[in-house]
């Protein structure tokens, strides 16, 4: 049985893929960032900025997922955690060889793109320093798998939502007040791509199964795109409660950005089974 090691665990994803990971009485171990009261047998502290403490932990397993990296506002921080921590993993599979990485990036690695569903085979062009991180450390890792014959596999995710996220788009409109407004860029026309936690989670139980070779990029995603005003209407006529927002022209994201699962389809039988609708219904019960 393979030994799994999760990076990232306590996070949004980490969290959802954890109760999978359990769920499939797997051979996992999770390393844990800050120190808690009370470790579990399956835990370790470590941090992906101090390789010492990151082989001990990645040593002794065959996959490695890695989730660390989501966005902060702090950037330094969150291009240290991407690149220097991405860097000091693949240097440590490059040493054992036998070590298979799954890394979370982002379909923001696209940039804007409203005429067809981006493609894994589509030029990057990332405007965000979210997807411009999230793509140089895809490039970090492709340069080494492709050098040292090292099976690494990206999985480019749309955005997440979920019941247990306190921040985001979705999460934001839920708790807005006429006192704290959410203010959309573009008109509110800007078109995205949402995946619920729960397909994002299968997507990556799709990869270890599989075990994809050498350097493999995919999406994870819904395939479909949908505005902030049309997630506001959702939003109402499920809770039956006003959304507050506020509309500002300003070009601060991408104006339309969502992906293609052709690939991810066929090679790992990938196919996202929760709805947008159903996915709102869940968290707003």
């Amino acid at each position: 049985m393979n030994r799994i090691l999760i990076l990232g665990s306590t996070g949004f994803l980490g969290k959802s893929l954890r109760q999978k990971l359990s769920d499939e009485k797997l051979n996992v171990k999770y390393m844990v960032h800050k120190k808690q009261k009370n470790l579990q047998k399956n835990e370790f502290l470590g941090d992906i900025l101090d390789k010492k403490s990151l082989l001990k932990i990645v040593k002794d397993n065959d996959v490695i997922v890695n989730l660390v990296g989501q966005y902060s506002k702090n950037l330094s921080n969150f291009f240290d955690i991407n690149i220097k921590g991405g860097l000091n993993l693949i240097e440590i599979a490059k040493i054992k060889k036998n070590i298979k990485i799954i890394f979370a990036s982002s379909i923001n690695v696209y940039g804007n793109n409203c005429k067809y569903p981006s493609k894994e085979t589509d030029i990057p062009n990332p405007s965000t320093s979210y997807g411009i991180g999230k793509f140089l450390t895809e490039q970090l890792y492709e340069k080494y798998s492709k050098l040292y014959g090292l099976d690494v596999t990206i999985l480019r995710f749309s955005n997440l939502y979920g019941k247990n996220k306190k921040s985001g788009l979705i999460a934001n409109l839920i708790n807005s007040t006429s006192k704290n407004p959410v203010y959309f860029s573009h008109n509110g026309n800007q078109q995205r791509d949402f995946l619920f936690v729960d397909d994002a989670v299968n997507g990556i139980m799709q990869v270890i199964k599989k075990q994809p070779k050498k350097f493999q990029i995919f999406n994870i995603s819904s395939q479909n795109k949908i505005t902030p005003k049309k997630i506001v209407k959702s939003i109402e006529s499920i809770s039956k409660t006003p959304i507050f927002y506020k509309l500002k022209n300003e070009k601060l994201d991408e104006k339309c950005i969502w992906a293609d699962n052709a690939k991810s389809n066929k090679m790992l039988g990938f196919t996202p089974k929760i709805t947008f609708e159903i996915g709102l219904k869940n968290i707003l019960k």
